[in-house]
Order: C-alpha cells, then sequence, then structure tokens
C-alpha cells in the first residue's frame, strides 16, 4: 500500500486521533491502557507529512488541559518528551509504515514506540520529579514500579495497531468495490 493511493484514508486517521482525545478526557484510563501511539502510527502511514501539527496539536492541547486544569499541577520540561515521542511516532509511522504495511513492520513499530517512550519517559520521571534517589539503583526502582503501566501500555498499543492496520487493510476492497458501483451509477 503506497500513502497516496486512491484507496488512503482520509477521514479515519482524524476520527482516530478525536476517539483518543475524547477517551483521555472522559473516561479514567487505569495503568494506560489508552492506544495513542497506534493511533499516531496510523496517521503517520496515511496522511502526508504537512497534516503532522493536526494530531500533534490536539494531543497535546488535552495533554496541556489534563495537566494543569484537571489534575493541577504545572507543565514541566517533562511533558515535551511525551510530546516528541508523540511527534516521533508519527514520523515513525510515515517512515515503516507509509510505504508498505505488513504485520512485521506493524508489530515493530508498536514496540518501538512503546519501548522508547516508557525508557525515556520513566528516565524523566527519575530526572526531575525527585520521587526516586539519583543513582542507577533509583532510575532502576523508576523503572520497576512502571512496569505495570508499561505492560498494559505495550498490550493496548500491540493490539490496536494490529486491529487499526487490518480493519483498513480488510476494508479496501469494499471501499473500492463501492467507489466502482458509485461511478457505474
Amino acid at each position: 500500500m503506497k500513502r497516496l493511493a486512491s484507496g488512503n484514508p482520509v477521514l479515519l486517521p482524524y476520527l482516530l486521533i478525536l476517539a483518543i482525545a475524547v477517551l483521555r478526557l472522559s473516561v479514567s484510563h487505569p495503568f494506560n491502557f489508552v492506544p495513542v501511539f497506534a493511533c499516531l502510527l496510523f496517521f503517520g502511514a496515511c496522511r502526508p507529512l504537512r497534516e503532522f501539527g493536526i494530531p500533534l496539536l490536539t494531543l497535546v492541547g488535552v495533554d496541556v488541559f489534563l495537566t494543569t486544569h484537571q489534575y493541577g499541577f504545572a507543565l514541566t520540561a517533562g511533558h515535551a518528551v511525551t510530546w516528541i515521542w508523540y511527534l516521533g511516532a508519527l514520523f515513525l509511522g510515515a517512515a515503516v509504515l507509509g510505504n508498505s504495511i505488513s504485520i512485521p513492520r506493524v508489530l515493530a513499530s508498536s514496540l518501538a514506540a512503546s519501548v522508547s517512550f516508557f525508557l525515556a519517559s520513566n528516565f524523566t520521571v527519575w530526572a526531575e520529579w525527585g520521587m526516586y534517589p539519583r543513582t542507577l539503583g533509583g532510575l532502576g526502582a523508576c523503572y520497576f514500579a512502571a512496569l505495570p503501566f508499561f505492560r498494559n501500555s505495550i498490550v493496548a498499543e500491540t493490539l490496536c495497531s494490529l486491529a487499526i492496520f487490518a480493519v483498513y487493510r480488510f476494508s479496501q476492497p469494499a471501499v473500492l468495490a463501492s467507489r466502482i458501483q458509485g461511478a457505474r451509477s
């Protein structure tokens, strides 16, 4: 599948980003079971680079609102790490999945996004929040404490990535048939 092929979805990537934004704003999501990176990978694979600002600004806006209004915390440099990873997931989707979508590529991209975010975000928590001693043992304790969140995050991202790309892949014949039927009418 090519990025700008005739079967390229226009609305689905935007609807997924909107759904994630609404889900994050309206529902408690214990242990990070929200497939943000799955939706960003799909958006990156399907939409051109010039549109990457839309999901990025949407999710940054949700993060800012939740952090400052819902949770009552100040924004920190650590939030920028999250936002950089959002952008990274978009580019990962474009680079790895934009020209050829396969199960191994989807799995590898989903795992890369989840693992790299886990490592970077928890390093930031360790370095910025002072919850753990600034030692190698403290860093290890920080990563260990985050493992339940990581487990659920990786499951959500992997399963949702596979589901989103599978639905798209297997819906293409129906979309094409519908277009042909509409053109004949």
